[in-house]
């Protein structure tokens, strides 16, 4: 087996120095992946609190909506209850953009 020439640099050296590269490397990637894993909990921490904190509300404003449509505090008229439907049909669907949002989140989240 013919032996590398490596100029002037003994192959002990050569070694040394490769493996050193490969350490410093290795020290890269790890503190890369430890500040990936703070980067999603952080997420993860964030989007559980948007969670609470967007759906809380709007589910207020549906249930109110929903219950006035009932007429449980008294009668409404017709005018009225056009409006409760904007509201509450409109309510709903921002419900389900912000889950639709949240799921592709977690599902994000699940592929790292």
């Amino acid at each position: 087996m013919a032996r590398k020439d490596y100029g002037d640099v003994e192959p002990a050296q050569e070694e040394k120095r490769l493996v050193k590269g490969l350490r410093y490397s290795n020290k890269q990637l790890l503190d890369a992946n430890e500040e990936l894993r703070r980067a999603i909990q952080a997420k993860s921490e964030f989007m559980a609190g948007m969670s609470h904190e967007l759906r809380t509300p709007l589910n207020v404003v549906i249930g109110f909506a929903q219950l006035l449509l009932d007429e449980v505090p008294g009668k409404i008229n017709e005018e009225q209850r056009q409006s409760l439907n904007d509201i509450l049909n409109s309510g709903k669907r921002l419900l389900e953009l912000i889950n639709n949002i949240l799921e592709w989140s977690e599902i994000e989240l699940d592929k790292v």
